[in-house]
């Protein structure tokens, strides 16, 4: 794993720098977020589950693990995923990180 791979990451959530995508190892398989980093900006994609995991919280904490670490290291979150554009509009704690950068979502 390369030293970006680690860099800013929260407990249990590793950044595949390399796959374009963070991961969570969860019972029964990974939730993971891929993401394209243009500049100062971290385009979220797709966040992704396991079935038999869904509604349990697990996207939420992925989600948070993207937004901290972003937070910290200056970085803005382009939401192209629409459950990561839902978490952020019921997480007004996180908007000082979210740019609404339609052009960067393509």
């Amino acid at each position: 794993m390369s030293a970006q791979s680690k860099r800013g990451s929260s407990p249990g959530i590793r950044d595949e720098a390399e796959n374009n995508r963070f991961v969570m190892t969860v019972p029964g398989g990974e939730a993971f977020a891929t993401y394209r980093r243009i500049d100062d900006y971290l385009v979220v994609s797709h966040t992704e589950v396991p079935q038999t995991l869904r509604g349990r919280g697990v996207g939420s904490e992925l989600a948070r693990a993207l937004f901290e670490p972003a937070r910290d290291r200056g970085e803005r979150i382009v939401p192209a995923c629409s459950f990561i554009a839902d978490w952020a509009r019921r997480h007004p704690e996180y908007q000082d990180v979210l740019d609404g950068r339609r052009e960067l979502a393509r």
